[in-house]
């Protein structure tokens, strides 16, 4: 996984068919400094992306279960690598309602990394569509 980081793209409709339930577009998305869009305000800049009212990030849509960003995501979500997350291994196995249920259960649970469970990957971002999440 590690040498095609750059040039592959997890399967997420294969991720969500092993119960990810889609935990990437639920995550806090905190933008960098130079992300952040500027106020006519002079107050500080939001430093995060929105959530819509059941937790998933503006951007994803459910319809099609892409990014509806994917050209212009921050950095986080370009370099978020999901099969070393901790916490998707909690929600693979335990199953996702809301982040704060998450962290309890994490609190409690035990998952070597040699029993990760990997989402499948795309070896080349043209073997699917570019804007999957």
């Amino acid at each position: 996984m590690d040498n095609c980081k750059k040039t592959c793209l997890v399967d997420c409709d294969a991720g969500r068919r092993m119960g990810c339930a889609t935990f990437c577009c639920r995550k806090l998305v905190r933008l960098q400094p130079d992300e952040m869009e500027p106020t006519d305000d002079a107050t500080p800049p939001k430093g995060f992306v929105d959530k819509d009212p059941e937790g998933y990030c503006i951007y994803f849509d459910r319809n099609s279960g892409h990014c509806t960003n994917w050209e212009r995501r921050p950095k986080v979500c370009r370099e978020y690598e999901c099969n070393s997350d901790f916490l998707l291994q909690v929600v693979l196995r335990k199953g996702f309602k809301n982040i704060a249920d998450l962290a309890k259960t994490a609190v409690n649970t035990h998952i070597l990394k040699e029993n990760y469970i990997k989402i499948p990957v795309l070896h080349s971002p043209s073997d699917k569509n570019n804007n999957t999440v």
